[in-house]
């Protein structure tokens, strides 16, 4: 009776064996514990807005791109080589861009003194010996701009209203004209500018002025000037 008790124990040691194996095969060992990724406690990048008030400084070449002058002593008329003026420019503008995603269109005003002026001389037809000459008082334009951002980036091409103030002279063996007078004409151009920082901006621009033609007359003689130049100018801004 002992011994089949004692086999039966065995048995019954040898099944719980046999299931805690199974168990423990099931279970598949010990596992790793997830690792818990930690929260990103940096700020969001902010891209750059180009929208809002700005004002700056500006400063650059000028070069002329006019047609002969013509001159006229009531009897005979000829023409004289362009005068084509060059010198710097100085100034300042003020602005606002609107920004609709990577569009941005905004307006500028500036004013800009001149250091501006040229010469030419030669025998005009029939009148002889002659010579022009002008000298940019200052100018100003008024012009509407769009560009596209690339974030800190903005390429853009810009057309207004320019009026410049100029000085005038024409000799003649008979006759000296001389006077000033304030043209209106027209800019078109493009540029691209740089954020520096949270509100500076730097910018290079190019700009084509188009004026109105200028005339002297006196004593039977008359002049007529043909004004238009070209601008490179840099600049530096402050966004409000």
């Amino acid at each position: 009776m002992s011994r089949i008790l004692k086999s039966g124990a065995i048995a019954a040691l040898a099944v719980a064996a046999s299931c805690a194996s199974a168990a423990a095969a099931d279970l598949g060992g010990a596992r790793t514990p997830p690792v818990v990724e930690p929260f990103d406690t940096s700020p969001p990048v902010r891209l750059f807005t180009w929208r809002g008030f700005y004002a700056g400084v500006n400063g650059g070449y000028a070069w002329g791109s006019g047609d002969a002058t013509v001159i006229n002593d009531g009897i005979n008329a000829g023409t004289l080589d362009a005068i084509d003026p060059s010198g710097f420019l100085g100034g300042g503008q003020i602005g606002y861009n609107a920004q609709f995603g990577n569009f941005v269109i905004g307006a500028e005003a500036d004013l800009q003194g001149g250091w501006v002026d040229g010469s030419s001389a030669g025998v005009a037809g029939l009148v002889g010996p002659s010579s022009t000459s002008s000298d940019l008082n200052w100018l100003s334009t008024v012009r509407g701009r769009i560009g596209f951002a690339g974030d800190r980036v903005l390429v853009y091409a810009t057309g207004g209203v320019a009026w410049a103030d100029i000085d005038f002279t024409a000799r003649t063996p008979l006759v000296t004209l001389s006077g000033g007078d304030t043209l209106t004409g027209y800019a078109l151009g493009g540029g691209v500018e740089w954020a520096l920082g949270t509100n500076w901006t730097a910018r290079a621009e190019y700009l084509y002025i188009d004026l109105e033609d200028a005339k002297l007359t006196g004593a039977g003689t008359s002049a007529t000037f043909d004004n238009a130049f070209h601008t490179m100018r840099v600049g530096l801004n402050y966004k409000f």
